[in-house]
């Protein structure tokens, strides 16, 4: 069986999965993983970072010292986004934080199935951009980031997930994934499919939206 798989690009998983960060003509490979607390409920503002850092190229050293700006667009996100810790985001809280940044742009999809929702990540991806998956279930409502597709003789297979809330995968690109190969229809509601997780975690999601991150520049915090 042929399986193909497709991942966003600026990523190398070389013991420790990383992203390639722009500053100035500086260019160098940073761990890329947020791990969110188990506690924050903050599982969006984390995965939009990573698709920030994707397609920005914005340094992890900057990004740790959010809490620290005073001023521009980076103090503008982090006001929006800590309200947003304990109580979740919908993909408008999200887009109205990424809205601070001056060379981030988003789009949300709600595509209805999970057919739809592959060729938009797949074509988010092959576009350079980075798509976050909103996912809600019996036991989850929760963002992961689609770091990739997957194709299985021929046939969408599975979305391949950074996921925030769970440990860093080693050695390769994603901690978690979206199964399509087989669905469940529960008595009411919509079709689900099982979204599993690198340390044998098994849920029951759909997905809800596709919000897709795209960067026109490298985004300099301390400039900004």
């Amino acid at each position: 069986m042929t399986i193909t798989q497709v991942y966003v690009p600026n990523l190398r998983a070389e013991g420790q999965l990383q992203y390639e960060s722009r500053s100035g003509k500086r260019r160098q490979w940073t761990p890329l993983h947020l791990q969110q607390s188990p506690l924050d409920g903050a599982c969006g503002v984390h995965a939009l970072l990573v698709a920030v850092s994707l397609t920005t190229g914005v340094p992890r050293a900057q990004l740790e010292k959010l809490s620290e700006v005073t001023r521009g667009q980076w103090h503008a996100f982090f006001q929006k986004a800590k309200r947003l810790y304990f109580d979740g985001a919908s993909p408008r809280d999200l887009q109205g934080c990424a809205a601070e940044l001056k060379n981030v742009r988003t789009r949300t999809y709600r595509p209805g199935s999970v057919q739809k929702a592959y060729r938009v990540c797949l074509d988010a991806i092959e576009a350079g951009g980075v798509p976050l998956l909103g996912l809600d279930g019996p036991s989850i409502s929760h963002w992961s980031v689609a770091v990739g597709c997957e194709m299985r003789a021929g046939q969408p297979s599975a979305l391949l997930c950074l996921d925030p809330s769970k440990c860093e995968p080693r050695g390769g690109f994603a901690n978690a994934w979206l199964d399509l190969s087989k669905e469940r229809q529960p008595a009411k509601g919509r079709k689900l499919y099982s979204y599993r997780d690198i340390a044998g975690g098994l849920k029951q999601a759909h997905i809800t939206s596709v919000l897709v991150v795209n960067g026109l520049d490298a985004i300099d915090v301390q400039a900004s």
